[in-house]
């Protein structure tokens, strides 16, 4: 293996993340809608508290980890006194060699978990039930344990001191429209620019609404909502929770799985059956 680095995160090396532009995750792809807001989103998340790291391979930034004081975290969670462990990623040189991508991510949590030891009251963060996408099984290996669970999402808990008071979810107040009673399609999506993958879903999402004939395009309503900071976490919470989702006429679409021939039709034909 090719000699590995760990440098810190910082003003210096935030545009080295690999999900910013030019990094190993976006390079060679095409994507919608202006990434560069990756790199704004985290300076702003600096201001807040946010630390982290990027991991190298052969002067190759491959991984990185961010976590931040739960009072200023983008995320859902009451946790006072503690911090939460927010994204993580290291993307392998094979592409499939997922025991190295998992083993490197596990690398970076453990220098996480040795940094805010000392420093918070625990480490709270939210598992995913797959086997390598923020796994809740990885989580659990690393001495989390899990106080709540809202379908496939885990809200995950390491305590650092005895007594340290556990995290939990707000309540999700997120209600989706429907406004189908008058004429209407409502079009609801929440993104974030803390996602190169989230910012192009959006941009994605008003080229489909923008081309759509306009005897159908005069009877959507698109409420967009932008997820960049705690205060929208919160207003925006639903169950399970994520920042990235979109919801047509009060039915939720996974527009992920959509391409966008797909996606002008499902919006054609839910105006086409509107009364």
């Amino acid at each position: 293996m090719l000699d590995m680095e760990v440098r810190r995160l910082t003003w210096e090396t935030v545009r080295e993340i690999p999900c910013c532009p030019g990094g190993l995750e976006v390079r060679g792809k095409k994507f919608k809608g202006d990434i560069s807001r990756t790199v704004l989103w985290r300076e702003e998340m600096l201001k807040l508290g946010m630390k982290g790291f990027i991991s190298y391979q052969g002067g190759l930034a491959r991984g990185f980890i961010e976590y931040m004081p739960a009072e200023t975290a983008p995320f859902p969670i009451e946790a006072p006194g503690a911090a939460v462990l927010m994204c993580y990623h290291w993307i392998p040189q094979e592409e499939a060699n997922e025991e190295e991508h998992l083993a490197q991510e596990r690398r970076l949590i453990e220098l996480v978990i040795a940094e805010a030891k000392g420093k918070y009251t625990g480490l709270a963060t939210l598992g995913w039930d797959h086997p390598t996408h923020f796994p809740i099984t990885m989580l659990a290996e690393l001495g989390f344990r899990q106080v709540e669970r809202a379908d496939y999402i885990a809200l995950m808990w390491l305590p650092f001191r005895e007594g340290a008071i556990e995290p939990r979810l707000a309540p999700a107040r997120f209600q989706p429209q429907d406004l189908s009673a008058q004429g209407l399609l409502a079009i609801e999506s929440a993104w974030s620019s803390r996602c190169p993958y989230s910012i192009h879903h959006a941009a994605r999402l008003e080229e489909v609404i923008a081309a759509l004939p306009e005897r159908y395009r005069k009877r959507v309503r698109h409420f967009p909502h932008l997820i960049d900071t705690r205060e929208e976490a919160l207003r925006w919470s639903r169950s399970p929770w994520d920042w990235d989702w979109l919801f047509v006429g009060g039915e939720e679409v996974a527009i992920h799985e959509f391409k966008g021939e797909e996606l002008t039709q499902l919006l054609t034909d839910k105006a086409k059956g509107l009364p």
